[in-house]
């Protein structure tokens, strides 16, 4: 007795083929959208696991606020003048907690660090600085490397009062915490939101970095409430 077989047809083919490519389809962009999810969570994890080492530097130094480059140089054997440099104390410098699992950036991986450190970039602002020379302009018989030190000493204490103040522009917004952070994603690497960069803020909080002009809005909204 012999026992026919039947092979599919084209037709039949086709149509698994087309299922096949639609249901491809569908589960791609929800794979990409977990691993994404997950990045970012692991992001968020990061700069709550930073908080750590920034708030013991700044225990241990009369609670001045570290004071370091906004992103390390990128020097003849390594990087240098970063946040990860001056923490090296409390956490190692090239610990993949200073790497965003969402960043592919060769600079980021130069620097070793996915984050902005954003004190490294208000210290210049005339605020603080006029402060600083204010201060410094009655030590002027100290050794360059004593002024040196004195200089960043006074900018870490400057810089908590710059924290804790509350923006007194005309259009204002309230206290600086509040949309200044400590640190961030040095660029957006986490599509699909509002503000696609992860910051930590000095009270240790973690979320979505809170543009300028999004807090004024928010300010608005409570005024009108």
């Amino acid at each position: 007795m012999s026992i026919h077989r039947r092979a599919f047809t084209l037709l039949e083919l086709l149509v698994v083929i087309g299922i096949i490519a639609l249901l491809s389809g569908i589960a791609l962009p929800s794979i990409s959208m977990v691993r994404a999810s997950a990045k970012n969570a692991q992001c968020i994890s990061n700069l709550r696991q930073l908080n750590t080492p920034i708030q013991s530097y700044s225990q241990a130094h009369g609670d001045r606020i570290p004071i370091a480059n906004m992103l390390p140089a990128i020097g003849l054997n390594g990087p240098e003048n970063g946040l990860p440099q001056l923490l090296k104390g409390y956490i190692d410098p090239k610990s993949e907690i200073w790497l965003c699992p969402a960043d592919v950036d060769s600079e980021s991986m130069a620097t070793g660090t996915s984050y902005m450190y954003m004190p490294g970039l208000l210290r210049y602002t005339p605020e603080v600085q006029f402060q600083v020379a204010k201060a410094m302009s009655q030590q002027k018989d100290m050794a360059p490397w004593a002024r040196a030190k004195a200089r960043t000493d006074l900018e870490g204490q400057i810089m908590g009062s710059f924290y804790s103040g509350i923006d007194n522009r005309a259009d204002g917004i309230g206290t600086r915490a509040d949309y200044y952070p400590i640190l961030m994603d040095s660029a957006d690497r986490h599509p699909g939101t509002r503000s696609p960069r992860n910051a930590l803020y000095i009270d240790g909080s973690v979320h979505e970095a809170v543009e300028e002009e999004q807090a004024k809005e928010e300010t608005k909204e409570e005024k009108v409430e």
